[in-house]
């Protein structure tokens, strides 16, 4: 690879189906954990570029930028930790601990805090790029794994471990961690017409609320330690309820799949204010009284995205409904079964620019 050649990268962003609050410590770590998840086509990007003398790194999102002359100069702080972290990584993994000049850029096509998993798909995005730039084999558990050490050992950030697995992974799998170190990963094959219904009832909608998933994280972990025994029950409750709602989405029985949904997604919204905050719970009222068919807050909760389950012959009103009294997004989506993926642009490609590649 030359100075003007590029590395592109992505990794798909998440929607929980069940088990989420499970794969938080100290809970996996206690009694294991059970997660259903899939990959869908919304993506966190990012482009390392060889050359220069400096490390330059650029957020779309936010507009910051950073820059060192020096490892020294690093610091792990601040809304671009992560790519600091994970270029750090590689340094000392696999550069000899010599310093690499280069310039990184990163976006997302959705907003960090959405309750989707996009800090998690930056990082294991980032990991899949420098892994195609230094040559370094790679393969998902990898990915997922330094991509979960890189958060919660070296930046100390509070969460589990799904959304890691998920974007390096992709598609719909059934996640059984033991431990925070010890996993087993089971991709569930769905027949067309069952994926294909699936994606048409699924609406993700903006609670316009930003999340601050660190602090829902933080009251759920600290009740656990306190030994708080209602919570225990529901995160009992939320864990056994993943292997009948995987054997649901098998057997092409979407009706049973969604109502076992519901209980779990009612187990939940009663971990209190930090997951279901009284400030989008009107937005979440009025969605399942217009009809749908199951709900739940994405991701750990506290803002961010709703998902819903909406019947086909009522989802074009509800809708509407929705965006007239909201005026929010509603989003839908399609699962997608490739995890992460990185590939080399030559510099006389005409898709180095700054739009990503066109992905097989």
């Amino acid at each position: 690879m030359t100075e003007k050649d590029m590395v592109q990268c992505r990794a798909p962003l998440r929607i929980g189906l069940a088990g989420g609050g499970t794969d938080i410590p100290p809970y996996v770590d206690l009694y294991g954990s059970e997660v259903l998840n899939c990959t869908i086509n919304l993506y966190v990007h990012g482009q390392i570029a060889l050359g220069g003398d400096q490390l330059l790194i650029r957020s779309r999102d936010s507009g910051e930028h950073f820059n060192a002359r020096n490892l020294n100069q690093l610091n792990l702080q601040g809304s671009l930790a992560i790519q600091q972290a994970v270029y750090l990584y590689f340094v000392e993994n696999h550069n000899q601990g010599q310093f690499i000049p280069c310039a990184i850029e990163t976006w997302s096509e959705v907003g960090f805090g959405s309750g989707l998993g996009a800090s998690s798909a930056l990082t294991v995005a980032l990991i899949k790029g420098f892994c195609e730039l230094l040559g370094v084999p790679n393969h998902p558990q990898m990915l997922a794994r330094t991509a979960y050490d890189i958060e919660r050992s070296k930046l100390k950030l509070k969460g589990g471990l799904q959304d890691q697995y998920a974007a390096a992974f992709g598609g719909v799998n059934h996640f059984s961690f033991l431990s925070q170190y010890d996993n087993k990963v089971t991709s569930l094959t769905l027949r067309q017409p069952t994926s294909r219904a699936l994606e048409s009832q699924i609406v993700l909608i903006d609670s316009q609320v930003l999340r601050s998933p660190g602090e829902a994280i933080e009251a759920q972990s600290l009740q656990i330690t306190q030994c708080n025994t209602l919570r225990l029950n529901y995160l009992h409750n939320i864990r056994t309820s993943v292997i009948p709602m995987a054997q649901a989405l098998l057997s092409d029985n979407l009706e049973q799949f969604w109502s076992l949904f519901n209980e779990a997604s009612k187990q939940k919204h009663q971990l209190g204010e930090a997951v279901l905050p009284s400030s989008i719970a009107h937005l979440f009222e009025y969605v399942m009284a217009q009809g749908a068919l199951a709900g739940k807050v994405c991701g750990a909760g506290g803002g961010g995205f709703m998902l819903f389950a909406l019947p086909n012959k009522m989802a074009g009103q509800i809708k509407e409904n929705i965006r007239q009294t909201f005026n929010t997004d509603i989003v839908e989506v399609e699962i997608v079964q490739q995890g992460a993926q990185a590939r080399t642009v030559q510099h006389n490609t005409p898709t180095l620019s700054l739009e990503p590649c066109v992905w097989t």
